[in-house]
């Protein structure tokens, strides 16, 4: 009985909204109408741009990966070549003595031979390593430009407006990121997810309520983010508050500094200390990083940077950092990349590992619990190396404190 009645409660209420739309005429059945293309415009721009998205990231993270291992790989090198060239004098100097020590001889051509070995395996790898980061920055650059091939309007995108019927609506728009143009004296006009000429129409429908008994529109992509097709393009990734290709206005040499700041913004958490120049020169890929911001405040002894064509500025976000101090061979800052998860003593060796003088049964981290307490966390590498104890994964602030013993000997 009660569910004959909810069924012709429903029935009641169905064919009252059926009447009411024939109260109404067609109004309200062409809303609903165009309330569903526009759904179907907007899912097909998030589609599109999440997958834009998703391969731009990729290719950032690869570059990034890339770059680490390039700086982990030069640093190993320098440090072999530098053996080497020691072990290579005292080898000339105990053949210049007389008697030559022949087993002391041995044993540093020995060291010679090994560090020889160990600079050319690791430069072999840094040369596969420069290949696949020049392959990777390709890869990156192409991500960006497959925005410019979208035949569908995305919010960043700039567009020429023309109307011919009044000249007073000519000019540029920008999709907003609610994926609107905002048109004088009409307001928002929804144009994310179509096509130039379903965005003319939308246009030209929204004039002629208003504004003009006809109305002729028509839709070109234009200056600003995307620029105009024949000029040169600089790419934008990272903390920018609109990713992707930049085209530069023709005539004027683009720089560093000022490419960053006709972008159209950064995010919040954008850190302009640390922006790095990505550049693909004869096939090899160049990085360079800039401390925008001393630049910017007229502090740092870098200059701005001339752009060339292709060139790809990359601004990060604010990272983890973690402070290696102590008797370690290059004691310094390292900073975490998003989801790097680094341990004690992996950033002891990505420091170079330990000096002749460290306690290695010694080693603590410092950790800051709040309102400046510190917490000490003992690090026993001995123990570590031996399977005893767990390593200790680092966070944001981290110091890594490496202690002298009293006695190498």
């Amino acid at each position: 009985m009660k569910a004959t009645t909810l069924s012709i409660v429903g029935a009641l209420a169905f064919a009252g909204w059926i009447s009411s739309l024939s109260v109404f005429g067609q109004t309200d059945t062409e809303k609903i109408e165009k309330f569903r293309r526009d759904l179907e415009d907007r899912n097909r721009a998030d589609q599109v741009m999440r997958n834009l998205a998703g391969r731009q990231g990729e290719a950032q993270r690869t570059v990034e990966q890339l770059q680490r291992r390039k700086s982990d790989l030069t640093r190993d090198m320098n440090y072999y070549k530098s053996r080497l060239e020691r072990a290579t004098k005292d080898a000339e100097m105990i053949q210049k003595m007389t008697p030559v020590d022949k087993e002391l001889l041995d044993s540093v051509k020995k060291d010679v031979e090994y560090y020889q070995g160990r600079y050319r395996v690791v430069e072999d790898e840094l040369n596969k390593t420069e290949a696949e980061l020049a392959a990777a920055v390709k890869a990156l650059q192409e991500s960006y430009q497959a925005s410019l091939k979208e035949k569908i309007l995305l919010p960043g995108q700039v567009v020429q407006l023309f109307v011919l019927e009044d000249e007073s609506f000519n000019g540029l728009y920008q999709v907003r990121e609610g994926g609107y143009l905002v048109l004088p004296r009409v307001g928002r006009v929804s144009v994310i997810g179509k096509d130039f000429d379903g965005a003319a129409a939308a246009i030209k429908a929204e004039l002629e309520k208003t504004q003009l008994r006809n109305a002729t529109v028509m839709l070109e992509i234009s200056s600003g983010i995307y620029g105009e097709e024949e000029s040169d393009v600089i790419y934008l990734a990272g903390e920018f508050r609109t990713t992707g290709p930049l085209r530069t206005p023709k005539g004027i040499q683009p720089t560093l500094v000022t490419t960053i700041l006709r972008a159209g913004g950064l995010t919040p958490s954008a850190d302009l200390t640390r922006v790095k120049l990505l550049r693909l020169e004869g096939g090899n890929a160049l990085v360079e990083e800039v401390n925008v911001q001393a630049i910017l405040d007229g502090n740092g002894l870098q200059s701005d940077l001339a752009l060339a064509p292709g060139d790809v500025i990359v601004v990060p976000a604010f990272a983890p950092v973690i402070y290696v101090t102590g008797n370690v061979r290059s004691p310094g800052v390292l900073r975490l990349s998003p989801d790097e998860e680094l341990t004690a003593y992996a950033a002891i060796l990505r420091c170079g590992g330990f000096s002749r003088f460290a306690k290695l049964s010694g080693v603590y981290v410092l950790r800051d619990r709040g309102s400046g307490e510190k917490v000490k966390i003992p690090v026993n590498i001995k123990q570590l190396q031996a399977g005893q104890r767990a390593d200790v994964i680092l966070q944001g602030k981290d110091i890594v404190v490496v202690p002298e013993k009293f006695f190498s000997f």
